[in-house]
């Protein structure tokens, strides 16, 4: 890559090899390559695959740290970011008028992108749940399956036994670690049937459960609906009411970028 660009899985699924790390992309994610990335993208030949993408270059004084530039995002539709790149997929690009409206569009997805991790990571957490998330972040990012991790595995990424982590989780979530995963990777399962067209098989698996009749048993158990009724009522639950009520956000937050 000679310059940046900036794409947005719509519909559909696609792999992105970048720098020799795999990462399996769904709707809602948002990727950004940098200039001398080297990368190579898969689309899904069985299911039509829908995505927005933008090349651009970036000067001015503004620009971010190595460190401030994340390479993949998931972001929410309460985030400003994917009403601003609808809108940005409607500007004319024969209009240098529009031309200048997409750039500074462009500019303002840039600032959310690189300063939404910080903004996160205002809301502390306990060490012990902190060296988890890091965990399950280093886990689900390269194959981006929020695969199911137990007890024994998390209790050693924070170094404690496996009772001193559940005491924990119980103590600031009011359920033990493996119940606090299996809600955040419910709630994302819940975040891709309300705004993708994915299989209900696909969003199974792509959230770690590997027999669609035990995800729809856990779903219902979590939404009080079946995953497809969730999917098209009008009534249904957000996908983020059972980790507020567990105040589980924060741990949310820090494990979509």
């Amino acid at each position: 890559m000679a310059g940046f660009q900036l794409v947005w899985i719509l519909r559909g699924s696609a792999e992105w090899w970048a720098d020799g790390v795999l990462h399996t992309l769904l709707p809602g994610q948002l990727v950004l390559v940098r200039p001398g990335t080297r990368d190579h993208w898969w689309w899904d030949r069985d299911d039509p695959t829908t995505h927005g993408y933008a090349y651009f270059t970036l000067a001015g004084s503004w620009r971010p740290s190595a460190e401030q530039w994340p390479a993949l995002r998931v972001v929410s539709e309460d985030n400003p970011v994917p009403a601003t790149l609808r809108y940005l997929l409607n500007l004319d690009v024969a209009s240098p008028e529009d031309l200048d409206i997409a750039a500074e569009l462009i500019r303002f997805v840039l600032v959310l992108f690189t300063c939404d991790r910080d903004l996160r990571g205002r809301a502390a957490l306990p060490p012990a749940v902190e060296s988890v998330v890091e965990h399950l972040h280093r886990t689900w990012a390269p194959s981006g399956i929020a695969r199911p991790v137990g007890l024994a595995e998390l209790a050693g990424a924070a170094a404690l036994s496996g009772g001193q982590l559940s005491r924990i989780f119980r103590k600031h979530y009011g359920v033990g670690p493996v119940s606090a995963i299996e809600l955040l990777r419910l709630a994302r399962a819940a975040t891709l049937l309300s705004q993708s067209d994915l299989p209900i098989t696909a969003v199974a698996r792509a959230c770690g459960f590997t027999d669609p009749g035990h995800f729809s048993h856990r779903f219902r158990r979590t939404y009080g609906t079946p995953p497809a009724r969730y999917r098209h009522a009008a009534d249904s639950p957000d996908p983020s009411a059972p980790l507020a009520t567990a105040g589980l956000l924060a741990i949310a937050a820090r494990l979509v970028h």
